[in-house]
C-alpha cells in the first residue's frame, strides 16, 4: 500500500516537470521522444493527460523497482534534479519496506530468534576465553538439542495462564501416559475417574504434575539422587541395579537397561530407609530431557490435599509398607 501511494506520488512529481519546463522554453522535454512513435497517432500523448499519468507511472515503476528499461528519462536539468529525487526517495522507501518485511518475518517464530541469539552469545563467549575446539563442539551440540527444551518451558509458563479447570484438563492429557506407568499415581488416577470426590483426587493429580521439574543433561554425563523420581521426556538413558559412577563422565555399568523417551524409572522414591531404593544413577546415552520430581515435594502436596481426598495419606502409608515388605524379602 505504502509503494502504491509513493508510485502515484511521484508519477504526479514527473508529471509536473512539463509545467516546470514548457514546449515554448525551445529545452528537449523527456515527452518530446513520444512524437516519432505518434505520428499516426490522432490524440498525441502530450495533449492526453491519462496517456500522460499512465507513462509517468510506468516511468516511476520501473525506477522504484530499479529495473531501468531507459526508453524515457530526463532530457534537461530540470528533468535530472527531479528524477535524482526520485531515486532518492525510492531507495528510502525500500529500506522501510525491506525493514518491515525483515521484521516481520523475524517475529514469525520467536523460539527461533531466541534461540539464534543464544548460540551468537555463545560463540562469543567462547571466542573470548578461548575454549578449545572440542568443548566448542560439545556446547554447540548441547544448545541445538536444548531448542526443544526451552520451547517447553515456554508451554509450562503458557499453562500458568490459564484457569485452573483448564489448567487440569491440558496438564492430564499431557502426562496421563507416564502417570499410568507409575502404581501408586495410577490408582489415584483411577479414583479421580469417580463421580463423587474424583475432582479432589483430579486436583490432586495436577498438582503433581505441576510439580515436577526439569533437568538437562548432556551425553554422558551421570545423574540420579536417591528418592527422586525421574520421567525422560526426551533421549536415551542407560541405568543399572549396579551401576557406580567412577567420574563426571564415565561409569561402570553391569547388565544396563535403556530408557527411552516415556520411561520412567525410581518410583520406590516414597520409601525413607534408604538401603531398599533400587539405585537410580543413570548415564546419559544422548542429550536428555527429564522431568524430576523428589520425594519432600510429594508428600508436602500429600499433606496438602488429605483434606479434601479422604484416606490419601493411608493410600501413601499401604504403597510403602507394601513396597518395603517386597524388597526386604527380595
Amino acid at each position: 500500500c505504502l509503494l502504491c501511494l509513493l508510485t502515484h506520488w511521484l508519477a504526479n512529481l514527473w508529471a509536473l516537470t512539463l509545467v516546470f519546463v514548457e514546449e515554448s522554453d525551445g529545452v528537449p522535454r523527456w515527452i518530446d521522444r513520444f512524437l516519432e512513435k505518434e505520428d499516426n497517432v490522432l490524440v498525441k500523448t502530450k495533449d492526453s493527460p491519462w496517456k500522460i499519468y499512465i507513462n509517468c507511472l510506468y516511468f516511476t515503476s520501473y525506477t522504484i523497482t530499479s529495473v531501468g528499461y531507459g526508453d524515457i528519462g530526463p532530457q534537461n536539468m530540470v528533468e535530472t534534479v527531479v528524477c535524482t529525487f526520485m531515486v532518492i526517495i525510492s531507495g528510502m522507501s525500500w529500506v522501510v519496506v525491506l525493514g518491515e518485511v525483515c521484521g516481520i518475518i523475524s517475529n514469525m517464530n520467536p523460539d527461533e530468534q531466541m534461540f539464534r541469539d543464544s548460540m551468537d552469545e555463545l560463540n562469543y563467549m567462547m571466542q573470548d576465553r578461548v575454549v578449545p575446539k572440542e568443548m566448542r563442539q560439545r556446547l554447540r551440540s548441547f544448545f541445538l538439542s536444548k531448542k526443544s527444551a526451552q520451547r517447553r518451558e515456554r508451554h509450562r509458563k503458557i499453562i500458568g495462564a490459564m484457569s485452573p479447570g483448564l489448567q487440569g484438563y491440558v496438564v492430564m492429557e499431557l502426562n496421563r501416559t507416564w502417570i499410568s506407568k507409575v502404581g501408586f499415581l495410577s490408582k489415584v488416577l483411577r479414583n479421580a475417574e469417580q463421580p463423587d470426590l474424583g475432582s479432589f483426587f483430579y486436583a490432586f493429580i495436577v498438582d503433581v504434575s505441576l510439580s515436577l521439574t526439569t533437568s538437562i543433561h548432556a551425553q554422558s554425563e551421570v545423574f540420579g539422587v536417591g528418592n527422586t523420581m525421574y520421567i525422560l521426556v526426551q533421549g536415551l538413558v542407560s541405568s543399572d541395579t549396579g551401576a557406580r559412577a567412577t567420574s563426571a563422565f564415565t561409569a561402570e555399568w553391569g547388565v544396563e537397561r535403556v530408557h527411552s523417551a516415556g520411561a520412567v524409572w525410581g518410583q520406590d522414591f516414597l520409601l525413607s530407609d534408604t538401603r531398599l531404593l533400587e539405585p537410580v544413577e543413570s548415564l546419559a546415552l544422548t542429550y536428555c530431557e527429564i522431568m524430576v520430581l523428589n520425594r519432600s515435594s510429594f508428600l508436602t502436596l500429600v499433606e496438602r490435599h488429605n483434606g479434601d481426598c479422604p484416606g490419601l495419606k493411608d493410600k501413601v502409608r499401604r504403597f510403602c509398607c507394601w513396597l518395603a515388605l517386597q524388597r526386604a524379602l527380595l
